[in-house]
């Protein structure tokens, strides 16, 4: 899997092709798991997620305080991501409020083909499920 520190080896260069071809190499899978995440960090994820919106296949972001700002970034990139099948965000605090709920359901009705979900352990309780 693509990895946070790999990313930023990538940012850093401003070199989409070869964002492409790691996550080519890596069957397409981001995996984001407890780290804490800055405003760079998001940007950085942000950026090559854009570079690879076409080879990314599956994100796994757990165990990381999503903030609503850096929510909102990653919602902004993945609707553009069409090849995405599995999003995994579990344990990534609470996310039932307002300023989260809103990017987190504006994504969910924009990823085609999704296949798998996970949003466990997050603070959404019945009432922000609903509003998903």
């Amino acid at each position: 899997p693509v990895n946070l520190r790999a990313l930023h080896c990538v940012f850093e260069a401003q070199n989409g092709q070869r964002c492409r071809e790691l996550f080519s190499k890596a069957d397409g899978l981001l995996d984001i798991s407890n780290e804490t995440l800055t405003s760079l960090d998001y940007y950085v994820i942000g950026y090559c997620m854009e570079s690879a919106s076409d080879t990314v296949r599956s994100i796994k972001l757990e165990g990381c305080r999503l903030t609503a700002e850096g929510l909102d970034i990653i919602a902004q990139k993945l609707t553009r991501m069409e090849n995405v099948k599995m999003l995994n965000i579990i344990r990534c605090g609470d996310l039932g409020h307002e300023d989260t709920l809103l990017p987190l359901k504006n994504l969910l009705h924009k990823l085609p083909n999704l296949e798998s979900l996970d949003l466990s352990r997050n603070g959404l309780g019945a009432e922000g499920m609903k509003e998903l």
